[in-house]
């Protein structure tokens, strides 16, 4: 039966790809479901998830009054769904969202009628090289055909994320398009093909044509705001002075409205975020800023905000490591709520054995517990240390966290242990996890369904253009004791839109360049930042460590050197040297030799100005 109702089918990947949707959303279990397929045309999808799930309740919807089959497909348009609000678990969309008139108002209509834990579920063509429109070929002289719009996949995913959507998983299957163009041709239907797509061959090979697999929910935004309009005093306050208040579901422009949260005001009164009673606060955090002498920055988390964390590090660290793999952590531990123990708790689920060191102090001590390890992660300073001291370690891949990664760091460990270096995006505001890289390297995967990041101008406070960089802004979309709403992190950083080496279609994070404030302006005009230095410097190969202070009123940098073997002169000439190459003339330098704690690279590193 199966087979028959896949003969009427003309839809790449056939129902193996449904069925992978169903995964993804976790439904092949769920009973009693109200399914919806928009779009379904003469109603396959809908007959094979009727016999496959006799106990849910499947509808079909489409345009087109020649293809209603009383029953199973009615006659309707996806921009007036004829549904009542938060009626519906599941909504398929496949092959279908890209020829609807108005894909925007055809989302926000599913939106509408999807329950807040409901489902959309897309599989479509995309554009992988130049978008395209059938008007384009009605222009030409042509007709639409069987093609709708061919649009970039960021543009996808923007639409989605307008509409009240998180987009949780979106990825390429574009071999599954080759598949059945070629299963086509084996049949015959080459000519007909052809015929009915309405775009010539030239124009199909500009656009380089390719389809994916979306699975998107409601955004947990709108209850987030709900949330904490009602519990938080600092939010509640804020969103009925600025007239959001009750908050409207779905309503993207109003939320871009939301006043921005800044470090300072978190500082002034951490309490009035709360949004639990104090006894469910599982721990505080305080950060203080070198040089500040102003109060802490204090960050509240109950036990289920950081067992999220150990959620994103299961997932995530499977990029690094395989089952029956050992790991080393050098960072904060061995704490439950630590770093490393929420690292360790997270491997331990994928049956990987994990020593949390904790930050390093004894360089000897640490080189021991990373002898015969997979993988080892910590610090970019301390690691770098760690290659310096004991460079006969071999593991076989490296995680850099908690700080920016300098390229020469990168480029140092990767030869001197020979192994792969992965970096991580992420502070204590984000519940320490924020984004890792996969296996292609190519930017950082977010957790999506719990943070939602914003670029923007630090000047403006306007988003910026696609693809630029600006400030990071941070809401905690699933966070209970301490949620952050438009937190200005003080990262500098942009998108990626380009699809991944690994198939992810999703923006991802490019490598954060470092912090706004730690620059400072030189008389010239010119910025100064730890992160150039880092680069120019632990560059040679003879700097083990260093750090550096500036002097506006006498235009001095001042940097204590570190070399392999302590308080090396060769390594205070090679600084000299290198500084005078690339600021000499600008600024004034002194360069001093000091045998440097390991620890002073445990955290952000930082430019001191006396």
């Amino acid at each position: 039966m199966r087979d028959a109702v896949e003969a009427r089918l003309c839809r790449p990947g056939g129902f193996a790809l449904t069925e992978e949707l169903l995964r993804w959303g976790g439904l092949e279990g769920q009973a009693a479901l109200q399914v919806l397929d928009v779009g379904c045309g003469q109603g396959a999808t809908v007959e094979f998830l009727r016999l496959r799930f006799p106990r849910w309740n499947v509808r079909g919807l489409d345009a087109d009054p020649a293809l209603c089959r009383e029953g199973l497909v009615e006659t309707g348009r996806a921009e007036a769904l004829p549904f009542s609000d938060e009626s519906l678990n599941v909504i398929f969309m496949e092959c279908s969202l890209s020829k609807f008139a108005n894909p925007e108002l055809a989302l926000r209509e599913a939106f509408r009628v999807l329950r807040p834990e409901g489902w959309l579920l897309v599989s479509d063509l995309y554009a992988r090289k130049r978008e395209w429109t059938p008007g384009m070929a009605e222009e030409a002289g042509g007709s639409g055909g069987l093609l709708g719009r061919l649009e970039f996949s960021s543009r996808i995913w923007k639409r989605l994320q307008q509409a009240g959507f998180s987009v949780l998983e979106m990825e390429d299957r574009s071999n599954a398009l080759a598949q059945w163009v070629g299963q086509q041709i084996l049949e015959g239907n080459g000519e007909w093909l052809e015929n009915s797509l309405g775009m010539d061959r030239r124009t199909r090979k500009e656009t380089s044509c390719g389809y994916y697999l979306c699975a998107a929910r409601p955004s947990r935004l709108w209850p987030l705001l709900s949330y904490m309009e009602e519990r938080s005093p600092f939010y509640g306050k804020r969103l009925r002075e600025t007239g959001i208040s009750p908050v409207r579901r779905g309503d993207w422009e109003e939320f871009l409205h939301i006043p921005f949260t800044t470090a300072e005001e978190l500082k002034e009164n951490p309490e009035s975020f709360l949004c639990v009673p104090p006894k469910e606060i599982a721990r505080i955090i305080t950060l203080r800023t070198s040089g500040s002498s102003g109060p802490p920055k204090r960050l509240f988390f109950t036990e289920d905000d950081l067992m999220q964390t150990a959620d994103f590090f299961e997932k995530g660290m499977q990029y690094l490591v395989q089952p029956g793999e050992r790991v080393t952590v050098y960072m904060e531990g061995p704490g439950f709520f630590s770093i490393g123990g929420l690292l360790k708790e997270g491997l331990g689920r994928i049956q990987v054995e994990t020593t949390v060191h904790g930050l390093i102090r004894d360089l000897e001590a640490a080189a021991r517990d990373g002898e015969g390890r997979d993988c080892l992660i910590g610090v970019p300073s301390q690691l770098y240390g760690l290659a310096v001291q004991a460079p006969w370690l071999r593991p076989q891949t490296v995680l850099l966290s908690a700080d920016y990664v300098p390229e020469s760091v990168k480029a140092f460990l990767e030869r001197t242990w020979q192994c792969r270096v992965f970096t991580h995006w992420g502070m204590t505001e984000t519940g320490y996890g924020g984004g890792v890289q996969c296996g292609a390297r190519e930017g950082y995967h977010l957790r999506d369904g719990e943070l939602l990041l914003e670029v923007i101008d630090p000047q403006t406070g306007q988003p910026v253009p696609e693809g630029e960089y600006g400030e990071l802004v941070l809401t905690t979309l699933t966070r209970r004791g301490m949620p952050l709403l438009r937190y200005r992190t003080g990262d500098w950083g942009h998108f990626l839109t380009a699809p991944c080496g690994c198939g992810c279609l999703k923006p991802r994070l490019e490598e954060v360049r470092g912090r706004l404030d730690d620059g400072v302006r030189l008389p010239d005009g010119s910025l100064l930042t730890i992160h150039q230095l880092d680069e120019r410097l632990l560059s040679s190969g003879m700097i083990q460590d260093f750090s550096a202070a500036y002097t506006p009123a006498e235009n001095l940098l001042t940097v204590t050197v570190m070399g392999r073997e302590g308080a090396d002169p060769e390594a205070r000439e090679a600084a000299r040297t290198l500084l005078r190459d690339t600021w000499g003339g600008r600024i004034s330098i002194r360069v001093e030799n000091a045998s440097l704690s390991p620890y002073i690279g445990s955290g952000k590193r930082r430019l001191q100005i006396r």
